[in-house]
């Protein structure tokens, strides 16, 4: 029994430094820097942060996310085509077949399945590397959104946006957003995701 935990125990801390050694050195850079960012804002509670760090932040480096918007990415869409897409979401009066596509594709059922385990989770959609809607849960207000804060904030600043805090009616509760960067595991941006929160569901 004591050679069999012997073995074990060593077989335990060998294997942890490789563990560890497996992430880029970017990538804990980045995370780390977007940790600080988040702790500094003035815009969430303790109680937001600790949720964001602990609940939300491993999605930065999501494999399904992180695959699905560099798929995305290399298709090269012209920023004409995504406006298109965007007014003709934003003038939709039923549901669009590229809604319906983005709510059960693999980003949207990764966002469905935390928000099956995390209560908090109101909404979220998933974007490229111009801004463009690539998985949703729930349907977003638009399409495209790289002329807005959250876009800016996370792909080009290489950092968090942490919303202002909103009345939800549908649900009667307060409602705040946070945006987070997607990173390849280079450690590069290759886009962004964001999600809403049920304040008081927290």
């Amino acid at each position: 029994m004591k050679k069999i935990l012997t073995i074990v125990l060593i077989s335990v801390l060998f294997a942890a430094p490789f563990a560890v050694a497996a992430q880029n050195p970017a990538v804990t850079e980045m995370i780390a820097k977007i940790t600080k960012d988040l702790n500094a804002d003035p815009g969430g509670s303790d109680k937001l942060k600790a949720f964001a760090v602990d609940k939300l932040m491993p999605f930065c480096t999501n494999k399904v996310f992180v695959d699905a918007v560099k798929s995305h990415n290399a298709e090269n869409l012209s920023l004409d085509e995504i406006k298109k897409r965007d007014k003709q979401w934003i003038e939709a009066e039923e549901e669009l077949p590229i809604m319906a596509m983005l709510l059960d594709n693999p980003c949207g059922k990764e966002l469905k399945a935390l928000a099956k385990v995390e209560m908090a989770v109101a909404k979220g959609f998933v974007f490229d590397n111009q801004g463009a809607t690539i998985g949703s849960l729930g349907i977003p207000n638009d399409y495209w959104q790289g002329d807005e804060g959250k876009y800016r904030r996370t792909v080009k600043d290489h950092s968090i946006e942490v919303g202002p805090i909103k009345f939800d009616k549908a649900e009667n509760t307060q409602l705040q957003h946070l945006a987070f960067p997607v990173i390849d595991e280079d450690g590069t941006v290759v886009g962004g995701f964001l999600i809403g929160i049920f304040l008081e569901k927290l």
